[in-house]
């Protein structure tokens, strides 16, 4: 379970049995939206507001589309509530500081975004600290929503 990048290459070198989930934000799901119409397709409308501020593409880029369009068993969004819990359980529990878009997969993982199968073995590409301290800490301390 992954923010959308690189990780169908690495996958077909070193495990090519894996499924790879990719993860968007909420309003930037470009790849969700590509893959269900079975072909690159630009986002329209007026563009979402999300703290994802990394993960703010409005279309895949060709090349990443005509490997990830072959190689993903799925693609998913995620809210920004769900993200900023993932945030909270990576830093309560793990010990982690995550930025936004690199809490993306931990919060589909949490939130249930993507369907596993008992027994099935996980793995989250949880990543970045690229978030200033202020902005993490207003975030993982806000009210939850749910």
């Amino acid at each position: 379970i992954s923010p959308v990048g690189g990780c169908c290459l690495a996958r077909d070198a070193a495990s090519p049995q894996t499924q790879v989930w990719a993860i968007e934000p909420e309003g930037y799901d470009d790849h969700r939206t590509s893959l269900a119409r079975g072909e690159r397709t630009p986002l329209s409308g007026t563009p979402a507001t999300t703290i994802c501020d990394a993960l703010q593409a409005n279309a895949p880029g060709h090349v990443t589309f005509a490997i990830n369009s072959g190689g993903l068993a799925g693609a998913a969004a995620v809210g920004d509530a769900d993200v900023i819990e993932a945030m909270r359980v990576a830093f309560e529990t793990l010990k982690l500081v995550l930025e936004p878009s690199g809490a993306l997969g931990l919060a589909a993982l949490l939130s249930g975004q993507v369907p596993l199968r008992d027994g099935e073995g996980v793995a989250v590409v949880a990543c970045g600290g690229n978030v200033a301290l202020p902005d993490f800490l207003g975030l993982v301390q806000r009210e939850r929503t749910q």
